[in-house]
């Protein structure tokens, strides 16, 4: 069976919605895939047909040691995130002569550039220059990439949002707001993901703050304790539900059968945080599933209020108007919030054109 070894910068994200759907593309193409990571010792069990689950690292040590081994040979492709897999993914795709796709999920520039050495990301931008296709996740951030990485002006471009093409089925509403202790009739407001200042931690404070009747049911990632304890002493904290583990791509979004009103805040200044649109996996999330939103006021997320599927804040005093607002039309909300991601997101069109894409890549 035919091969691609795919290249993920963070083990978690193994399941989400972009990487899903080039797994589920590969085997359409009939392709098995290797998925290569810096795999934990608490990650969860993973097991799918024609998926196997390899090690990397991301450093020139093991560059040296392993781009030249011929086991690399069996690939027909490589395709890789960003930024850290396109270094080795680069060299691999160079050496071995196999093309390259890069899955720009993220754009790490400006005040968001991490770390890394000049070196090293100079590496990661010659990569990213030599791949036959560069998917982006907002149609905005297209020339983000194209100036991040130096490609050239006709080097091909495809978006593919933060949305599965198929989605979870929903969970059963009553019994997910029983099992946390949540009343059946509460207005319910979401906080998934990482909980950051950039991503509005305290604006969920201040929800809770502002508005008495609110519940707030946060599916925070690497929540740590002493995190975990400062909000269960917050005002209204007897409104608050934190899970105690981190959920599956799949459960959190089913569990938006549970939810009233989503929020999506990004403060950050980095140029890709100021182009999120559908590059926010949880703002497809509760748009998919049905579910409003509260969002931090910014071009891409214009759409938003074409749609009439959510409240666009320019600040946290702002909070509790917004909440109201949805409150007061939830029902037709609801249904705008579903017919955006059917129009706008357009998830399952946008999986076709991907696929489509690969083919030819992989047939040439």
């Amino acid at each position: 069976m035919r091969r691609v070894a795919h290249i993920l910068q963070n083990p978690y994200l193994l399941g989400s919605p972009p990487n899903d759907a080039f797994l589920a593309a590969y085997e359409s193409l009939g392709y098995e895939v290797d998925l290569f990571s810096t795999w934990t010792a608490d990650q969860p069990h993973f097991e799918q047909s024609g998926i196997r689950l390899k090690d990397i690292e991301f450093s020139q040590r093991w560059i040296a040691k392993n781009v030249g081994r011929p086991v690399w040979r069996r690939y027909a492709a490589f395709s890789a995130t960003t930024e850290d897999p396109l270094a080795a993914a680069g060299l691999l795709s160079q050496l071995w002569r196999r093309p390259l796709i890069t899955l720009a999920d993220e754009i790490r520039s400006g005040s968001y550039s991490g770390n890394r050495s000049r070196r090293w990301k100079e590496l990661c931008r010659w990569g990213m220059r030599r791949s036959s296709l560069t998917v982006v996740n907002e149609a905005e951030r297209v020339h983000l990439q194209r100036d991040f990485a130096g490609l050239a002006a006709g080097s091909p471009m495809l978006v593919y949002p933060g949305c599965f093409r198929e989605l979870p089925l929903m969970g059963f509403r009553e019994g997910l707001r029983q099992s946390r202790g949540i009343p059946d009739d509460a207005l319910v407001l979401c906080y998934s993901g990482l909980m950051s200042y950039g991503n509005g931690g305290l604006w969920l404070a201040e929800a809770l703050a502002q508005c008495p009747t609110l519940w707030v049911w946060g599916q925070l990632v690497n929540l740590d304790s002493l995190t975990r304890g400062l909000l269960e002493r917050l005002h209204g904290s007897e409104r608050l539900v934190l899970e105690k583990e981190r959920m599956s791509w799949q459960d959190s979004w089913s569990s938006m059968a549970a939810m009233d009103i989503g929020m999506v805040i990004y403060l950050q200044e980095a140029p890709q945080y100021r182009h999120m649109g559908t590059a926010s996996n949880r703002l497809c999330m509760f748009l998919a599933m049905g579910v409003p939103v509260i969002a931090s006021r910014q071009p891409s997320f214009g759409f938003i209020e074409r749609y009439d599927c959510g409240v666009l804040v320019d600040g946290i005093g702002e909070m509790q108007l917004a909440v109201e607002k949805i409150a007061s039309r939830l029902d037709v909300m609801r249904a705008n919030a579903r017919d955006c991601a059917r129009e706008y997101i357009r998830a399952p069109e946008r999986w076709m054109d991907l696929r489509d894409a690969l083919g030819r890549i992989l047939r040439t």
